[in-house]
């Protein structure tokens, strides 16, 4: 497979992430990333900047091209764990994750037997005001969420 590179998604500098070291949250972009790209880019900061790689920038990756984050409209991670559990995470890019990319992430998810965890980003008044957290999974992954996730949030595979 090619190794990819960004391209034009600059959807990580958007503010879709949190990150305490940059300030970024939905609605608040880094302050170097403007319509134009990121500004940046060659000269960017080690953390949190180059050390993150998006699912479909990884090596090998399962994504399939339009699964690129600003085309699909969500930021895919494969590293993360949530309590021992190899997770699959995806971050709307905007609102909520488009249907036809939360249906293929749930389809991958079932196939692989991985758990999948979303979030929604809630808008009031045209500002971001908070986020829903929803697990989706295997029945061992269900059960352990339950502390966590609502269990009302929580669909088995």
């Amino acid at each position: 497979m090619k190794k990819r590179d960004c391209g034009p998604c600059i959807a990580c500098c958007e503010g879709w992430l949190n990150s305490k070291i940059m300030n970024l949250s939905p609605g608040n972009p880094c302050p170097d990333c403007t319509e134009q790209g990121y500004g940046i880019y060659e000269t960017r900061p080690e953390d949190p900047c180059r050390s993150f790689i998006c699912g479909w920038l990884q090596e090998d990756s399962p994504l399939p091209d339009n699964m690129r984050p600003d085309l699909s409209g969500a930021i895919v991670r494969f590293e993360r764990k949530w309590r021992g559990n190899q997770t699959i995470t995806a971050i709307p890019v905007g609102a909520k994750i488009p249907q036809e990319t939360l249906d293929w992430l749930m389809a991958y998810a079932r196939e692989q037997q991985i758990p999948l965890i979303f979030l929604e980003n809630f808008v009031k008044e045209g500002r971001f005001s908070g986020w829903k957290k929803t697990g989706y999974g295997p029945p061992a992954f269900v059960e352990e969420v339950k502390t966590s996730i609502n269990i009302n949030d929580i669909v088995r595979l």
